[in-house]
């Protein structure tokens, strides 16, 4: 389970977790995206009762890749 933003940067209030730069929680919450989505990728390869769901994988890695391009627009 992803962890709150206020708990990843140290307990911040909401007007502290908004007093970050922007990009930075932009770069943070797409953070989380590609984490959800690669775990969505091992649950769908270690599951066998995922077989009726295999079908969502090429979606799922294509979103994963879309934000691994955004992030390193973002960070380079």
């Amino acid at each position: 389970m992803n962890a709150h933003p206020q708990e990843r940067f140290g307990g911040l209030s909401i007007i502290e977790w908004h007093r970050i730069p922007f990009r930075e929680r932009v770069v943070d919450r797409l953070a989380d995206l590609m984490f959800d989505a690669d775990d969505i990728l091992d649950m769908l390869e270690a599951d066998v009762a995922a077989h009726d769901l295999r079908w969502l994988e090429p979606d799922i890695r294509q979103v994963y890749d879309n934000v691994n391009e955004l992030m390193k627009s973002l960070c380079d």
